[in-house]
């Protein structure tokens, strides 16, 4: 029995029965770099009022209006700004002062007009009237709009009877009201953008706009004074500029005055 080999009985060797020591490594997702004050809350952008929204729907009304009974003169008044031709064909087909036309884009052009004029005090100017807000605010913008442009052209008709320019007038105001039909519906398109998105950068692009549009407006007045040869370029000029930036001028003045105690 002593000459038999025989290995090791491995069941009286003490060996550990614990688990092995955790080897602990740094988890990716362990940390992070957002704390408590970092958050910020964005205040809910306040809803449209429902008297905008009827405003709105009312021009559009208009509108669709316009383009299925006058389509072809509305393609008339489109092209008349960029042609004398055009013009001649416009006054040829009939008198757009007394057109139906002529009413219900001047309806838009006033309304949206205004309401841009509302809207531009509500986000940037943030002009505080107290006693007028809202919808009586847009009403007051409204009869100031109607105001000014009536005496503009009470005005204008009255210097063309002095000095006997009834045709040059005529003419004139033709090109205002041309240019004043053209801007309604292209204001209407940004409003719904400036409304509803509320980002500033829509106004000053609607602003930008009706400068181009006020420039154009000037130089084709100025061409049509200059049939007028028996007064000089630098008289026409200067009825030009108090007749159509003085007052601009002057309102925009005023703005900034009231402006400035509301911090703008």
């Amino acid at each position: 029995m002593n000459g038999i080999h025989y290995d090791t009985d491995t069941t009286f060797t003490m060996q550990s029965m614990a688990a092995p020591d955790m080897v602990y490594v740094r988890s990716p997702f362990a940390g992070h770099l957002l704390h408590p004050e970092d958050f910020k809350t964005d205040m809910i952008q306040r809803l449209q009022p429902d008297w905008i929204m009827g405003i709105l729907i009312f021009c559009l009304i208009l509108l669709a209006w316009t383009q299925v009974f006058y389509h072809k003169r509305i393609r008339q008044v489109f092209r008349a700004p960029f042609s004398k031709r055009f013009i001649n064909q416009l006054t040829r087909d009939g008198n757009l002062f007394k057109e139906r036309i002529s009413v219900t884009l001047g309806i838009v052009y006033l309304l949206c007009f205004s309401l841009l004029l509302y809207e531009f005090n509500e986000q940037i100017l943030k002009i505080d009237f107290r006693i007028i807000h809202g919808v009586a605010l847009f009403g007051v913008i409204i009869l100031a709009n109607l105001g000014i442009l009536t005496v503009k052209v009470a005005l204008v008709q009255l210097i063309g009877g002095v000095f006997k320019t009834r045709e040059t007038t005529y003419n004139y105001l033709l090109n205002l009201l041309i240019f004043a039909l053209l801007t309604g519906p292209l204001m209407l398109g940004i409003l719904v953008l400036i409304l509803y998105l509320k980002l500033p950068v829509f106004l000053y692009i609607c602003l930008v706009i009706f400068i181009l549009v006020f420039i154009f407006r000037f130089i084709r007045g100025f061409f049509i004074g200059l049939a007028l040869s028996k007064f000089s370029y630098l008289f026409l000029f200067v009825y030009l500029c108090s007749l159509e930036i003085l007052p601009l001028l002057v309102i925009i003045k005023i703005l900034l005055n009231l402006a400035q105690p509301a911090g703008v």
